[in-house]
């Protein structure tokens, strides 16, 4: 389960750009096609200090949020998938703050 888990989550984090929005992605695990569906928030600054300023981006707040997990087998019937939406949530949060 876990796999599955940082497979989806991998795939959020691939799929965001910007600050907020939504995703859309779509995972193929085991022959099964999994669709999750969510929204995205993503806030910092950028590090931009006269003296001492690299310009770079500084993550202060990230949250992911799904609303939908879908799978579907090799046929296109409808099908039920074992993951934890709450870790997904947890693990591409982690990595987009990184």
């Amino acid at each position: 389960m876990k796999a599955i888990n940082e497979t989806i989550a991998n795939a959020i984090v691939e799929n965001i750009e910007g600050n907020e929005g939504t995703f859309s992605v779509e995972v193929e695990a085991n022959n099964t096609l999994v669709v999750v569906d969510g929204s995205f928030e993503i806030d910092g600054y950028s590090e931009d200090d006269y003296f001492n300023g690299t310009g770079a981006w500084v993550t202060t707040y990230v949250s992911v949020y799904i609303d939908s997990v879908e799978a579907y087998d090799e046929d296109g019937n409808e099908v039920e998938v074992i993951c934890n939406p709450t870790e997904i949530e947890r693990y591409a949060e982690n990595e987009l703050a990184a």
